[in-house]
């Protein structure tokens, strides 16, 4: 075993609501990671209403996580504990299942933001270096080698414990408040801001049919990585120090979000063309802050839009590791990564994630092309979670509730969870429609997928090798 770990499977409960919450304004930055995609190819008016209404989702569902998690107060996991709990009396195989595209859909946040930063920094500071080198079908450059750099970088950071990560992030958050605040205020203060973009958009809105609908839920597919993320909170459920402060994480992340979503997409609507964010999805902002305040504040404004991608490194390195350190604790993957390390935190796993996320940086073409291998597991794992609640107010009716949701809250999980496994099913069956995943990226997250069966099932033999040393040590 590593000097360095421990065998100790407790987590500290140091965490107050505010802690939670500034991790998990990494969520409302994530927007600037895939918006220019949505935008180039929903419009302005698409691309709000897809974005705000995903985030309202997910703030909803937060409500359901929850409930379960407050049942579960010593389990970490998050909506991997929830879905493993609530189907293992169904199906056993659900649990390594959920976990494991859980936790896929955290850690790739890794890369997709990785690459993203990578992008903004070399449109802005290198736009001259654009070699690359083929690697079969996909291309490396600047921005991939610079993504799998701050992979590292953050890495390290997170490996020293929690709350160093929760307090940096406190102050990260207040910096990305910066962009955020520039582009809600734009339809205010710029004169460059135009509704006219919208008054487009809704003229050649298309019509109300299944190929629309369609589209809609392969976005929504796409976009659920970062609108659902909020969910996080519900991952630190041993290391809150009350009851109370997981509420208020879950409940205000999710709100904040909704709001942060609405700004951005609304200011960005009216200072960039659909044109433009077609032609660069990645650094179409800088054409929009140059475009509300003049080219002066280009650098700065990036800077601080680095800052809030940075807290997607921060946040999905705390999350990730978290549902696969659960994972082995449940005994749904090898128990070497049921370790903390001297900091208390799981060091073994963040290592894990870090490995993937840069093999995924050089092996897939885009931010988007992850994100499909990516979501097949984590919208899957919503699902899982969803119908994991359904299950367990039937099979736990009598385990205490902390906080136990109205009887009007079974039909919209009902709805929800419908609405969630039509999503996975088109999301699956559509990733060629918008051009940005195939077979390739569907493999890959399959075979990720499948992957946790069979560490499922080598746990189950090395549990079964220590209990059969145990009756030959006792003479048994």
């Amino acid at each position: 075993m590593a000097n360095n770990e421990n065998n100790t499977s407790h987590l500290s409960q140091t965490l107050r609501w505010t802690d939670a919450f500034a991790l998990s304004m990494a969520v409302s930055g994530s927007i600037f990671a895939s918006f220019g995609f949505a935008l180039g190819a929903l419009g302005p008016i698409g691309a709000l209403a897809l974005w705000v209404g995903s985030a309202a989702i997910g703030a909803c569902q937060n409500w359901v996580f929850l409930e379960v998690s407050a049942m579960f107060p010593n389990k970490p996991g998050g909506i991997a504990m929830i879905a493993t709990e609530g189907w293992k009396r169904r199906c056993t195989l659900v649990g390594p299942i959920a976990s494991f595209g859980y936790w896929l859909g955290w850690s790739a946040v890794l890369s997709i933001v990785g690459v993203s930063a990578g992008a903004l920094i070399q449109a802005q500071w290198f736009p001259s270096q654009t070699w690359s080198y083929e690697l079969g079908s996909v291309n490396i450059g600047l921005a991939q080698f610079i993504g799998a750099g701050l992979i590292i970088v953050f890495w390290q950071f997170n490996r020293l414990g929690v709350q160093m990560a929760a307090s940096v992030s406190k102050y990260m958050g207040i910096i990305l408040l910066i962009p955020i605040l520039v582009l809600a205020l734009a339809p205010i203060y710029s004169d460059a801001w135009s509704f006219a973009n919208f008054k487009e958009s809704w003229a050649q809105l298309p019509a109300t049919d299944w190929t629309t609908g369609r589209t809609a839920l392969m976005w929504l597919f796409l976009i659920a990585w970062s609108a659902y993320g909020t969910e996080m909170c519900a991952a630190f459920g041993p290391e809150y120090r009350t009851k109370k402060d997981m509420k208020l994480a879950l409940v205000t992340s999710g709100l904040y979000t909704v709001i942060a979503f609405a700004a951005v997409a609304f200011g960005l609507g009216g200072l960039a063309t659909q044109q433009a964010a077609i032609d660069n999805p990645n650094g179409f902002f800088i054409g929009a802050f140059d475009t509300a305040l003049g080219t002066g504040y280009s650098s700065f404004f990036i800077a601080t839009l680095l800052v809030g991608l940075f807290m997607g490194l921060n946040a999905s390195l705390a999350d990730g590791s978290r549902a696969l350190y659960g994972m082995a604790l449940d005994g749904l993957t090898v128990r070497q990564l049921g370790v903390l390390n001297k900091h208390q935190v799981p060091g073994r796993c963040m290592t894990v994630a870090v490995v993937v996320n840069i093999a995924m940086i050089f092996l897939l073409s885009s931010p988007l092309a992850i994100l499909v291998t990516a979501n097949i597991g984590y919208v899957a794992s919503i699902f899982f979670a969803l119908t994991g609640f359904l299950w367990l107010r039937k099979d736990a009716a009598n385990l205490e509730r902390p906080f136990k949701l109205g009887g009007g809250w079974i039909p919209v999980v009902w709805v929800l969870s419908m609405l969630t496994g039509l999503v996975v099913i088109v999301g699956v069956a559509s990733t060629e429609l918008l051009g940005y995943g195939g077979t390739k990226e569907l493999l890959m997250g399959a075979g990720i997928l499948l992957l946790s069966v069979v560490l499922y099932g080598f746990r189950k033999l090395q549990d079964r090798g220590i209990s059969n040393g145990e009756k030959s040590a006792t003479g048994a």
